[in-house]
C-alpha cells in the first residue's frame, strides 16, 4: 500500500485529532502514515511518501499555526518539486472570520499546486461555527480523497 506524509499544524489541538483520526482511517485501510506535527521538507524527503496530507488550523487573520510555519517557508526555500505526487489539504477554520476562513488550508493548497503536486480532490474546509465533529467531516472528505489519489 502507500506511504503518506501527513503535516499538522494546529493551535488548540482541533487540527491533531482530526489528523490524529485521519491517520486511524488510513492505516486501517493498509496504508503507512507518517504523521509529523514538526513537519519539515527534510523529514517529507526522507519518508519517501507517496502521496502528501496537510491538516491544518487557521490561526489570526488567515496566518499559519507556529507549528507549522517553518514547513511552510522550507517548500518555498527549497522548492521540492512534487511532479504529480497526490497531495490533499484539510483546512479548519471559523468562517466568522470571512476574508479569511481556512486561510492556512490555501495557502498550502497554492503552494502544493506551485510544488507540481495533483489534487485529486479540492481541499476540505471545515468551520468550526457549523460542526462539532470535525475529525468526522474529515474523514468523509478522506473516503474520496483515497479512491482518486491511492
Amino acid at each position: 500500500m502507500s506511504v503518506i506524509y501527513l503535516a499538522v499544524g494546529s493551535v488548540t489541538g482541533t487540527a491533531r485529532i482530526v489528523a490524529q483520526a485521519v491517520q486511524q482511517q488510513l492505516e486501517h485501510a493498509g496504508h503507512q502514515v507518517v504523521l509529523d506535527e514538526n513537519p519539515s521538507v527534510g523529514a517529507l524527503n526522507d519518508s519517501q511518501c507517496d502521496a502528501v496530507l496537510i491538516c491544518t488550523s487557521t490561526t489570526g487573520r488567515g496566518d499559519l499555526p507556529a507549528n507549522i510555519i517553518p514547513f511552510y517557508a522550507e517548500l518555498e526555500q527549497q522548492f521540492p518539486l512534487q511532479n504529480g505526487k497526490p497531495f490533499g489539504v484539510i483546512s479548519l477554520g471559523d468562517s466568522s472570520y470571512d476574508a479569511t476562513f481556512c486561510g492556512a488550508g490555501a495557502l498550502f493548497e497554492d503552494r502544493f499546486f506551485e510544488l507540481q503536486g495533483s489534487a485529486p480532490v479540492p481541499r476540505v474546509t471545515i468551520d468550526a461555527t457549523e460542526t462539532v465533529t470535525p475529525d468526522e467531516d474529515a474523514l468523509f472528505w478522506l473516503k474520496e480523497w483515497m479512491e482518486k489519489a491511492l
